[in-house]
């Protein structure tokens, strides 16, 4: 009843919006013949259907362009801010990997970092897939464009995505003399540089090199070590060679390298019902004389009392990746043929105090080698005069190591490891029929092979493989219609698929000698693309309902007799949901230098039935019917509003003014079960409904006619919003979360030219 009666809230504040698109005030710029602004800026383009530049508003995809001029004035230069800028986008960061996000989008999300499992988001940077989460949160100072594109995607990117694609877009060789360079300063220890530097002779030859490096000192408070906690570090330094021998042809080569550092500090909210409170936190304590240890960090306030911590060691994140790629660009008539070849190579160890507690309980020590290498060829263009799309090729390959080790109680330690190898093979095509002038047909489909291979080594010596294979096609059909020259609407089907595989934490031959099969979405959707005030204001909606089949879900079940513990941590394919929705997206200059922006999304997602098989005998006996759980990471509203002012201050200054309000409804971010509760969420696990208010001052001045400086002052969570950012109970042991970052300000001196 709630999401309905949400549902019904967002219908009317779309038909106001559509209200006020259609009876506004006569345009405010001039019209040109093809119903966009005579300023060129005004027209939103996108990339991310691979056919070149288009207007966002002739694409029949639900697709939110973000700028980094948004991120930047807010003094937000990290993709995770994207979530407050985007309708039905949740991206919170995953502690236990380094840079990880747990990213969702229209309700399908995951946040594991077991490099075995596939990302449903894809975050794709400059046409090179990101094939693990690790990393994904990265600094975007050289971005010239972010698109989040909604729904599987698979026809249009070279790596299957089953909820969505993040299309990121760096900046270009200029090829000619320029320096963009900034500094900020902020709270919590917050220091930030970042330059790009471009060189080139104007004409065939381009170089950009550019670098930042960013530290944090944490906003934790640990209490057992005395110090501050949960710090990060993040430099990454590259450079891009652009060359074009002819008009014809482009070669990019760009090579980079990263390195993620700080401590991974989390907050303790274990509670009676975890053993580590029974043991060590029982206010009447009977022999042995270690129990009543730690009562004070059992039962917390899960709000305030998250930001002080307890971890009896600091642990550290130690992460390099050297990145390689190579794209060519050959034009012929209306035809481009596309090559990005690509190669990631990185090393990452991270040791962790997981139970958050100042006893040793629970520690890890993981250290991973991760390498991933893809091929990508496309064709793309105007292939006839009313026929246009792309065909492509893709190959992916991934391999990685893990060794872990797991301290417990009284130094006890166990180590296992893992050697996982996938390849991937697709082809895949994606076509615009014009029918007529203004109705278009667009048909496409994948064709998809997934080979894994997985060696498994774990306590007591036990060494164990598994090898599997995956087939699937996933078609995608749409129909668009131009109502008007302002107004499109548009149709679609499009299936999602996400591949198998095997279980990264499996301590039982049976777990680790069983595959868990690939999962599907079904989605359809219905939206409109409309353009006002001359094209000054856009106002986009979609409607959007999907089936979620053979979903794969974390469970704790019982392990097999003779297994080394008896529980353990597997991946199934448990459930199926429904998932439907509703997204809008507003941009309109109401007057000379001064913008609105605003997005909305509901969203109602339900199991249809989640089965957890605890005894393993195959039936859903009483008690195993988890159906009636949440979602994880499915808020029911997402909203956001953002103004931007300029003011002219002389002929050669401007001051700018921003402010972002953004608010989300609560949402689970476990799926564990709560104590003595099977069929509902652990309540440890909510993030709390949230109103992030940000703010930010820019005064800009040219330094001469081709330089200019700036100096803008900024804050983030002005209203100090407090709580759960995610929460991870561990199978009856002790629970641990992360905190929403509290209130934040810095300053930014930033020069160009």
């Amino acid at each position: 009843m709630r999401a309905a009666s949400n549902l019904k809230s967002g219908i009317s504040l779309l038909t106001i919006g559509a209200a006020f698109a259609s009876s506004a005030m006569p345009a405010l710029a001039q019209d040109t013949a093809d119903g966009t602004s005579a300023d060129d800026g005004d027209v939103i383009i996108v990339t991310g259907r691979l056919r070149g530049d288009e207007s966002v508003q002739d694409v029949p995809l639900a697709v939110t362009v973000v700028s980094v001029e948004q991120l930047g004035t807010q003094g937000a230069l990290n993709i995770e801010d994207i979530e407050t800028l985007a309708p039905n986008v949740i991206i919170d960061p995953v502690g236990a990997g380094p840079g990880g996000g747990a990213i969702s989008m229209r309700g399908v999300s995951f946040e594991d970092i077991e490099k075995s499992f596939e990302p449903t988001v894809g975050v794709v940077i400059d046409g090179v897939f990101l094939g693990t989460n690790t990393g994904q949160l990265t600094n975007a100072f050289d971005f010239e464009q972010v698109e989040v594109l909604r729904g599987p995607q698979g026809t249009l990117f070279g790596r299957n995505t089953i909820g969505g694609v993040i299309n990121i877009r760096r900046s270009r060789p200029t090829k000619e003399f320029g320096i963009k360079a900034e500094a900020t300063l902020g709270k919590y220890g917050r220091e930030e540089y970042n330059a790009v530097l471009n060189v080139g002779d104007g004409d065939m030859f381009g170089l950009k090199l550019w670098g930042y490096d960013r530290t944090f000192d944490g906003f934790y408070d640990n209490v057992t070590l005395g110090i501050d906690a949960g710090s990060s570090s993040n430099t990454n330094i590259g450079g891009t060679l652009l060359f074009e021998p002819t008009p014809d042809l482009e070669i990019l080569l760009t090579v980079e390298h990263s390195k993620i550092g700080g401590d991974p500090a989390v907050a303790s909210v274990s509670q009676n019902t975890d053993l580590i409170c029974i043991l060590f936190a029982n206010p009447n304590p009977a022999p042995p004389a270690t129990f009543n240890l730690i009562p004070e960090q059992c039962n917390r306030d899960l709000k305030d009392d998250l930001y002080t911590v307890f971890g009896q060691f600091l642990g550290d994140i130690d992460f390099s990746e050297e990145s390689y790629s190579a794209q060519i660009n050959y034009s012929f008539g209306d035809l481009k043929l596309t090559s990005i070849t690509a190669l990631k190579d990185s090393d990452e160890r991270q040791t962790q105090d997981f139970d958050a507690t100042s006893i040793p309980f629970f520690q890890t020590d993981r250290a991973q080698d991760y390498r991933q290498f893809s091929q990508e060829l496309r064709l793309a263009g105007d292939f006839t005069d009313s026929i246009s799309g792309v065909l492509g090729f893709f190959y992916f390959e991934n391999e990685y190591q893990l060794d872990s080790t797991t301290i417990l109680p009284g130094g006890v330690s166990s180590s296992n490891g893992t050697d996982h190898q996938t390849t991937s093979y697709a082809f895949f095509a994606d076509f615009d029929v014009a029918l007529t002038e203004r109705l278009r047909l667009s048909v496409g489909g994948r064709y998809s092979i997934d080979e894994k291979e997985y060696r498994r080594f774990v306590l007591n010596g036990i060494d164990l493989t598994n090898e599997d294979e995956w087939k699937e096609f996933t078609p995608r059909v749409s129909l668009d219609y131009d109502v008007s020259d302002d107004v499109m609407v548009y149709a679609s089907y499009a299936r999602g698929y996400r591949s198998g595989g095997f279980n990264g934490r499996g301590i039982s031959p049976t777990s680790v000698q069983t595959s868990f099969q690939p999962e599907t979405v079904d989605s359809y959707e219905l939206g409109a693309k409309t353009t006002f005030l001359g094209g000054a204001g856009i106002f986009n909606i979609a409607a959007f309902y999907a089936q979620y089949d053979d979903k794969q879900e974390e469970v704790v079940q019982a392990t097999p007799p003779g297994s080394p513990n008896p529980q353990e941590t597997v991946t199934r394919n448990a459930a199926s949901a429904t998932i439907k929705g509703l997204e809008a997206d507003l941009r309109v200059e109401l007057f000379d230098d001064f913008t609105i922006t605003g997005s909305l999304g509901l969203l109602d997602a339900d199991y249809d039935n989640f089965f957890i098989d605890l005894n393993l005998n195959g039936l859903q006996d009483p008690g195993e019917d988890a159906s009636t759980r949440e979602m994880r990471r499915t808020p029911d509203v997402t909203f956001s509003v953002a103004a931007d002012y300029k003011i002219p201050v002389s002929n050669s200054s401007e001051l700018a003014l921003n402010a972002r309000l953004s608010t989300s409804s609560s949402y689970q971010t476990t799926i564990v079960a709560a104590p003595g509760d099977f069929g509902s969420n652990d309540p440890r696990g909510v993030h709390p409904s949230t109103t992030d208010l940000s703010a930010a001052a820019t005064y800009r001045f040219d330094l001469s006619d081709q330089a200019s400086a700036y100096l803008r002052v900024f804050g983030r969570n002005l209203l100090d919003e407090r709580g759960i950012s995610s929460t991870l109970p561990v199978a009856g042991l002790f629970t641990f979360a992360g905190a929403i970052p509290p209130r934040q300000y810095g300053v930014t001196l930033g020069f160009e030219f």
